[in-house]
């Protein structure tokens, strides 16, 4: 499965790179070297998540079939899923955000926050939402310590776009945000297919 994973990740790399560009006086073994550790950072970053969300998949499906547990091609499955999962998660962070959008480079309407687009749908959109920062990938991880890491990683966006409209964020686990707050990253992990714990 480790080498599955650093090809598909190794391509991602490079598809991101091709946008993105490298220094142009780098030789082919510096290039080489320059996309193996950062599709080796990657891949660990995304082991490292998708074995929350497995532990998160699993609970969920001995919930859902109360006193049994998941023979080993359900499991398997579960973990296969969490995975890939996670690396499209990691792709996003790590390597999407960092490609200027189109509306950067030239004007294309399409692409740009428009002040049609609400703060509550623009976080939703990855077309129009802000990406989180370190300090706010931290302060979702502060508030919501018990949630899984796909729902820090969507409460994050949602932090993210508070922020940017100056709106107020909550900064503990007891803040009388987070009751507001939380039913909307569930809802939108619910939208994007992913079980809630």
């Amino acid at each position: 499965m480790k080498r599955v994973s650093s090809q598909w990740m190794r391509e991602a790399v490079q598809a991101a790179y091709r946008q993105l560009g490298l220094p142009t006086g780098w030789t082919s073994e510096q290039t080489e070297t320059f996309f193996n550790l950062v599709t080796e950072r990657l891949d660990n970053k995304a082991a490292a998540l998708s074995i929350d969300l497995a532990q998160d998949a699993i609970s969920r499906w001995r919930t859902a079939h109360p006193g049994q547990e998941p023979d080993h091609q359900t499991t398997v499955g579960l973990h296969e899923t969490a995975l890939q999962n996670a690396r499209e998660a990691v792709v996003r962070q790590e390597l999407y955000a960092l490609i200027p959008t189109p509306a950067e480079d030239q004007p294309e309407p399409v692409s740009r926050p428009s002040p049609e687009v609400s703060w509550q749908d623009r976080w939703r959109d990855v077309r129009y939402r802000t990406e989180p920062n370190e300090s706010v990938e931290d302060l979702a991880d502060t508030v919501w310590p018990q949630r899984s890491a796909m729902f820090r990683v969507k409460a994050a966006y949602l932090l993210a776009t508070r922020a940017e409209e100056g709106r107020p964020v909550p900064t503990h686990p007891r803040h009388h945000l987070v009751p507001r707050l939380t039913p909307l990253v569930e809802e939108e992990l619910r939208a994007d297919g992913y079980p809630i714990e």
